[in-house]
């Protein structure tokens, strides 16, 4: 028989250190995940040429994003998977799992042969690969945000929200920019296909050896030591009660997710095909457009806390589905490294935008499970979102038949997005801001 049993919500406040803790590793995991999606895209131009030689280069494009793809359709397994062992077992438990798997699998995409030298066994190797990170990932999702917003004291969950989500994903963008920054200027020219871009996987192993030594010094969520276990945390997610709002949390995640994965996740590729910009010159504007967003999150996280999760969020949807659309057509009058500035301005509010919509999402999300099933609630609603948002470069990049039509063909898959955000948070209720 199934028991969901209620816990005070005042079990969190069990101090400021506990909670700084759990924030800290929460956000170096969800870093570590974020690090390695954007290395992907940051040289995604390269493996589909090393990958996936053809004629067209927007089919070798759509080709290599086919595998990004790839990994968040195979997300929702990992979800399943260790969203059940983060509900039975432990937060902590399904953390240092999935933060080990992540590393060891971006560390070792580094040493893929290409198809120069295996032929069709390289894209083979390398959509294996994608697969199994995307299984990883999914348990990323499904411990880090529960841990941290589970273990901090009620009032400063929408700032840790925005810490951890927003944060996390900024600074896996900075770091994946400074090591696609200093990969270029070690290895210039061809030397970076032949090793660069391997080189900024490999790095990828570091992250997660600082994320294990900080999970050394991390307590088991409060709530969920408390009580409140299932022994079937994904049969519940997909029962009568919890359908519903899975399905509604799946229609909020997959617009802000196709915002993301267009704008900040596309935007490199953007700027070299259709801006024309050096690899070089993308990878020191990549820098400076990441750092200029990382206070974004945190910020409307708190709002949240204050305003309300639904208002916060619903604002944040409407603005960028105006906005964005006309910011990648303005992007996309602007040509070559004569026109940098506008250029890096017209990213920097893209990159603003987009983060903002992290703030709160995850704080969202949490508060609509109860915690026996929270974490598989959270990351099942995150992993399908993002799987379905997934196949959106892919489909971007094969419906445009040259870079010329690209700009046009984003804007339309960036509006039909938000819509779909808005309609989700339209039709949801605002959370109840008690865990239970």
């Amino acid at each position: 028989m199934t028991t969901l049993t209620s816990t005070p919500d005042t079990v969190t406040a069990a101090g400021a250190r506990p909670g700084l803790r759990a924030t800290v590793a929460s956000a170096l995991g969800f870093t570590l995940d974020f690090y390695d999606l954007y290395v992907a895209v940051f040289v995604a131009p390269v493996i589909a040429g090393l990958f996936f030689p053809a004629g067209n280069k927007m089919l070798s494009l759509a080709a290599a994003f086919g595998t990004l793809a790839a990994t968040l359709l195979m997300r929702p397994v990992g979800a399943a998977l260790m969203g059940g062992i983060a509900d039975r077992y432990g937060r902590r438990a399904a953390m240092i799992v999935s933060l080990l798997g992540v590393g060891t699998v971006t560390a070792l995409t580094g040493t893929l042969p290409t198809e120069a030298a295996v032929g069709v066994t390289a894209p083979i190797l390398l959509l294996a690969f994608r697969l199994a990170q995307g299984l990883f990932v999914g348990g990323v999702f499904a411990s880090t945000l529960t841990l941290a917003i589970e273990t901090v004291r009620p009032r400063w969950r929408g700032l840790v929200s925005g810490i951890v989500g927003g944060g996390g994903t900024t600074l896996g963008s900075v770091l994946a920019s400074l090591s696609f920054l200093a990969a270029t200027q070690l290895f210039p020219g061809p030397a970076f296909n032949e090793w660069g871009w391997r080189v900024m996987f490999f790095a990828g192993g570091l992250p997660v050896l600082l994320s294990l030594f900080v999970m050394r010094f991390v307590a088991e969520s409060p709530l969920w030591t408390a009580g409140g276990h299932t022994g079937h945390p994904i049969r519940t997610v997909f029962g009568r009660r919890h359908r519903l709002i899975l399905i509604i949390n799946v229609a909020v995640v997959f617009g802000i997710a196709t915002h993301f994965l267009l704008s900040l996740g596309f935007l490199p590729t953007y700027l070299q095909v259709v801006n024309h910009l050096p690899v070089s010159t993308v990878s020191r504007t990549l820098v400076l457009v990441n750092l200029a967003t990382l206070l974004f999150a945190p910020l409307t996280g708190h709002l949240s806390q204050v305003l309300g999760r639904k208002r916060v969020m619903l604002t944040i949807a409407a603005i960028n589905t105006l906005i964005l659309p006309v910011l990648y057509w303005r992007l996309a009058q602007l040509d070559g490294p004569s026109r940098l500035l506008p250029i890096a301005a017209l990213a920097v509010v893209v990159s603003c935008l987009t983060v903002a919509a992290f703030g709160s999402m995850p704080i969202f999300l949490n508060e609509r499970f109860p915690t026996a099933i929270r974490a598989s609630g959270v990351a099942l609603s995150i992993n399908i979102g993002f799987a379905i948002a997934g196949l959106a470069p892919t489909l971007v990049n094969a419906l445009s038949g040259s870079p010329e039509e690209l700009p046009m063909v984003t804007i339309g898959a960036l509006i039909i997005a938000g819509i779909a955000t808005m309609v989700g948070l339209s039709v949801a209720a605002e959370p109840d801001r008690a865990l239970e």
